[in-house]
């Protein structure tokens, strides 16, 4: 991957070059960044320039052998480590469903790469200590080509305390050996293991920057475009995401519940919970951060004169129509309510029996709200 696939972030490239160039290049570096931040990307990038041959000022070739191995996540001294699915398993399992996700979709999270490698998208991703013994074997043998060798650790969050194992290699490398670790949340790294890497913060997107990604790359017009990147909240993989699939937005159902909980109407509310139900723990959190989106511009449209809602079409209209139908304090509670759901939710809680849960309770405040009146 060249740098200049990369939307954004030009600053930090240059950064990342300017490094290469001068010979001040880390034996381990830390690109932690955001989901959606595009930092796998940059790790990618990075790495293909580093061993070009024929590196230009800003960029790598693009065209040279060793550019070409890279492209192709085939490069014999580029090693990857990812998360992987089931005991014992190791990174070299997967390797070519690993290529063609990276290739398909640079953006993707750990929810994307488990459904692609699972059929239990519930199962807990895991770098095993077969993995790591793994890596130690490989890093252990010369370069096959140049000096140089390399491994990108994605997602570290998984390594657990197997990770310690690896701290003797990080700390003191064979020569040349370089290593990136990718990772979205500090606080779930191994002090030990993030402590002996050098920080490379990789900011997430500014809703402009998604705004214009979309008017540009899908050419959708001023409004809309707008309006997905301030749902996106930085994350760019969930902005093409609702551009690319129209089922990865889900207002349209968190707008159906919240009617049916209006209305009183368990039969639909209970038909509602039984498809939602079906969509595996990641999409049913991302269900419920959505409705989350709405329920703050709801609460927004109210408080302040004037307030622009950040969604359209019949969204917008809803917004209108709901924020009509209960007080500041009440809003609140119903997102004080699905706030815990998705906590419950994320701890392996039945989803069914969860949002059934969260259903009465927003009945409930719509019920004592029409009391009241």
């Amino acid at each position: 991957m060249k740098f200049s696939e990369i939307t954004g972030h030009e600053g930090l490239k240059a950064q990342l070059i300017q490094s290469i160039r001068e010979g001040r290049v880390p034996h381990a570096q830390l690109f932690l960044g955001a989901q959606g931040s595009g930092n796998l990307g940059l790790a990618l990038a990075y790495m293909q320039y580093l061993f070009c041959n024929q590196p230009t000022e800003t960029d790598s070739c693009g065209e040279c052998s060793s550019c070409s191995k890279i492209q192709g996540l085939a490069h014999p001294d580029v090693h990857y480590s990812y998360p992987t699915a089931g005991a014992k398993q190791v990174s070299t399992n997967f390797i070519e469903d690993w290529r063609q996700m990276v290739s398909e979709h640079p953006l993707m999270n750990v929810g994307d790469w488990m459904t692609r490698i699972s059929k239990d998208e519930n199962k807990t991703p895991n770098i095993t200590r077969e993995e790591s013994r793994d890596i130690l074997s490989k890093l252990s043998l010369k370069p096959f080509e140049g000096e140089a060798k390399a491994l990108i650790i994605w997602m570290p969050e998984y390594l657990d305390k197997i990770g310690n194992s690896l701290l003797k290699i990080i700390e003191e490398p064979p020569q040349k050996t370089y290593f990136i670790l990718v990772a979205n949340n500090f606080d779930l790294l191994l002090p030990t293991l993030s402590s002996r890497t050098q920080l490379v913060k990789v900011p997430a997107y500014s809703s402009e920057q998604i705004s214009e990604h979309l008017k540009s790359s899908y050419h959708l017009d001023k409004s809309r475009a707008e309006s997905i990147a301030f749902l996106a909240e930085g994350d760019m993989r969930k902005a093409i995401g609702m551009v690319e699939d129209v089922d990865d937005n889900y207002s349209d159902s968190f707008r159906k519940l919240m009617l049916a909980c209006y209305q009183n109407d368990l039969s639909t509310v209970s038909s509602l919970v039984d498809e939602l139900a079906k969509l595996g723990r990641t999409q049913l959190q991302l269900f419920l951060q959505n409705g989350l989106k709405i329920l703050r511009e709801t609460l927004l449209y109210r408080s302040m004169d004037d307030y622009k809602i950040r969604f359209s079409g019949e969204h917008k209209e809803f917004i209108k129509n709901f924020s009509r139908s209960l007080n500041a304090k009440g809003i609140e509670e119903c997102y004080t309510a699905i706030n815990e759901t998705i906590y419950h939710i994320g701890r392996n809680a039945n989803a069914k029996i969860s949002l059934f849960q969260l259903s009465l309770a927003l009945r409930h405040h719509f019920i004592r709200k029409k009391v009241k009146a």
